[in-house]
């Protein structure tokens, strides 16, 4: 990673959709990203999950994580 993209990627801007909002932390970033953009609608993540994806979201492994340990 070259030292322009380096510093673009430690920013704390959401770059979601073109969002812009800037953040003081990494962990405020993920909270807004989770909270804000990313559906969490059950009949949507039905939907993703039966599509069967080459990959899952790490957004959506900490959530369902953060839930198990509650």
């Amino acid at each position: 990673m070259t030292g322009v993209a380096a510093a673009s990627f430690f920013s704390n801007v959401c770059r979601f959709g073109g969002c812009g909002l800037h953040f003081e932390s990494l962990g405020e970033l993920i909270v807004h990203i989770e909270d804000n953009h990313i559906d969490t609608d059950p009949r949507v993540l039905e939907r993703q999950e039966l599509q069967q994806p080459t990959y899952v979201a790490l957004s959506y492994i900490n959530r369902y994580q953060r839930c198990i340990q509650m």
